[in-house]
């Protein structure tokens, strides 16, 4: 049932007890002189509400029902207007048919007013030709009957459109309403929709930051526990290296007693023979050509030196360099030799030759031994870690370098006639290789120093890296607990 329908039903209702007023009115007029006594207009007041009860009860709201109904209504009025024939209140009473109208609005059906206003009319014209004392109090006039019956029809006309417009709005309202209705329903239906997608979402976003979660712990706990034993493993590493830098510093400091001892061992015998050595300028500028590229081979080593991790081959290239100082012990002490041979050939004026000969040799026996003891602090060197072993590699192009310019200053001083200046030369030579020396050693003493240094700095890195990673693993835990409560 639509909304129309419901306001007939209820107006329907309240129209059934407006005709049984009516018709209980009809026992309080002061009765019709006329034709009609007041008898019966009390039975024909009845019988018009039984007439509408009748349509109400057959045809519920239906078309036949509101047209009964309304004309029963209107009957009525003319009842009682003709009841109040002669008296005063008779004029009064054609005020009813304009009250009547109005109520007949109810049924909101703007084509019950046609027959109405033509009932009046018709009512008003005939009782005018017929009996003019039932419609006004004064008798008939045709144009009062004529005016009369206009009003009736402008107020029909304008009941008309109004109900009219009230119908249309009432069905708008109505359609909207349904409209609404339907709306409210898909909207409804989207909200759970949307609840259901919206949960369905919140589960799989969870389930998801749950698996992402996990998988992030346990990657960063693989990468954790990686950096964990890296720092582990380099620090341990920067301990050994402390320990063999000392170890090598200790070595080096002490080899580098010995070759400065030999070093000037060898230069208190080249004074002796500095006299002679002026004498020959290209065994000079052989020396001076061999002392450049040892300084080119030095300052190369001296790069590799700063590098941490070259500290084991510059424990090598000590070793190589003690061979050296070895090996140049062994060639001074062949050429303490030779000049002992050449001073026994010269005879008497070659006996201060065989002095200077048997010095040299005692020098170069004491350097001999102070090689030996560098071998033995170099083994010891070797014993506190293979990584210093390989360090001598880098030295070793030096030495052989070194060994190439020994080799031209060996083929000039054999082009020597004269055996005194091959014995200065040697002389020469030995002290250049043991100052040489020296210096090396001094540089590997400072580079142990140095990867001493290193190693403690690599130490407090290590420390600082293991707080970090425990910082770390603290944090991803807090983040991963607030991405699994998300």
């Amino acid at each position: 049932m639509n909304d129309v329908a419901r306001f007939r039903a209820q107006f329907a209702r309240l129209l059934l007890i407006i005709l049984w007023i009516n018709a209980g009115l009809m026992s309080l007029t002061p009765g019709a002189q006329l034709l009609l006594g007041q008898q019966t207009l009390i039975l024909a007041g009845i019988g018009l509400a039984a007439l509408g009860t009748l349509a109400l009860y057959l045809y519920r709201i239906d078309w036949p029902a509101r047209q009964i109904t309304s004309m029963a209504t209107l009957g009525q009025v003319m009842l009682l207007v003709y009841a109040f024939a002669g008296h005063p209140y008779q004029s009064d009473m054609h005020m009813y048919f304009f009250a009547m109208l109005a109520v007949l609005a109810g049924w909101l059906d703007w084509r019950i007013f046609l027959p109405a206003t033509v009932a009046i009319a018709a009512h008003h014209l005939a009782l005018s030709l017929l009996q003019p004392a039932g419609v006004f109090a004064n008798g008939g006039d045709t144009g009062r009957v004529l005016l009369h019956g206009a009003i009736v029809s402008v107020q029909a006309a304008a009941l008309s459109l109004l109900v009219w417009a009230l119908r249309q709005a009432l069905e708008t309202s109505e359609t909207e309403r349904r409209q609404a209705d339907a709306a409210r329903e898909i909207a409804d239906e989207a909200r759970r929709h949307v609840a259901e997608t919206t949960a369905k979402a919140a589960s799989e976003r969870q389930r998801i930051l749950n698996v992402v979660a996990n998988d992030f712990e346990n990657a960063i706990a693989g990468i954790a526990r990686d950096v964990i034993a890296s720092v582990q493993s380099l620090r341990a590493a920067s301990q050994q290296m402390k320990h063999g830098a000392v170890e090598v510093l200790q070595r080096s400091t002490a080899a580098s007693r010995s070759s400065r001892q030999t070093s000037a061992n060898v230069v208190a015998v080249t004074q002796v023979t500095s006299e002679l050595a002026q004498s020959f300028a290209e065994v000079d500028r052989q020396v001076a050509e061999t002392a450049r590229i040892v300084g080119a081979a030095t300052l190369q080593a001296g790069n590799v030196l700063h590098t941490v991790g070259d500290l084991s081959r510059k424990a090598d290239e000590i070793g190589n360099i003690a061979g050296v100082i070895s090996t140049i012990a062994k060639h001074t002490n062949l050429l303490a030799l030779n000049a002992s041979i050449e001073a026994a050939r010269l005879g008497r004026s070659g006996g201060g030759f065989t002095i200077v000969a048997q010095e040299i040799k005692s020098l170069a026996t004491q350097t001999w031994r102070a090689t030996e003891e560098i071998q033995g602090q170099i083994e010891a060197i070797h014993q506190s870690g293979s990584e210093a072993i390989a360090a001598i590699d880098a030295m070793n192009l030096t030495i052989g370098s070194l060994n190439q310019i020994s080799g031209a200053v060996a083929i000039v001083v054999e082009q020597q006639n004269v055996a005194t200046a091959g014995i200065a030369e040697n002389i020469r030579q030995a002290a250049d290789e043991t100052v040489t020396a020296a210096g090396h050693i001094d540089i590997v003493s400072r580079v142990a120093a140095e990867t001493d240094e290193a190693a403690s700095h690599i130490a407090l890195s290590a420390d600082e890296l293991s707080l970090q990673s425990s910082h770390l693993d603290a944090e991803v835990a807090q983040f991963l607990g607030r991405v699994r409560a998300a």
